[in-house]
């Protein structure tokens, strides 16, 4: 079977795909698996990761997010999918 081409994306906003650009920031849990004392425990601190893309869909429990998307005459198919608990959202800033 033919490997089907890949179209290019701009990462800008467009009218011919229905989702709000958006950068989201978050907290996240942090863990280890190795040995650690008293000191180097204290220093552990949780995770404040940023994501960029478009909302797919937000609710009281999640929000789901994707940074990439392929767009042809089927329709849309997603690339590079998050989906981050809401009460771990800090802030969600539209581009």
């Amino acid at each position: 079977m033919p490997r089907k081409r890949r179209k290019a994306v701009n990462t800008e906003t467009t009218p011919d795909i229905p989702f709000q650009k958006v950068r989201v920031e978050w907290v996240d849990c942090v863990s280890d698996s190795g040995w650690a004392n008293e000191k180097e425990f204290d220093k552990m601190k949780l995770s404040y990761p940023v994501n960029e893309g478009w909302l797919y869909e937000k609710n009281k429990k999640f929000i789901k997010l994707f940074a990439s998307y392929d767009k042809d005459d089927d329709g849309i198919t997603f690339g590079d999918r998050t989906m981050i608990p809401t009460p771990w959202v800090t802030k969600i800033t539209k581009l």
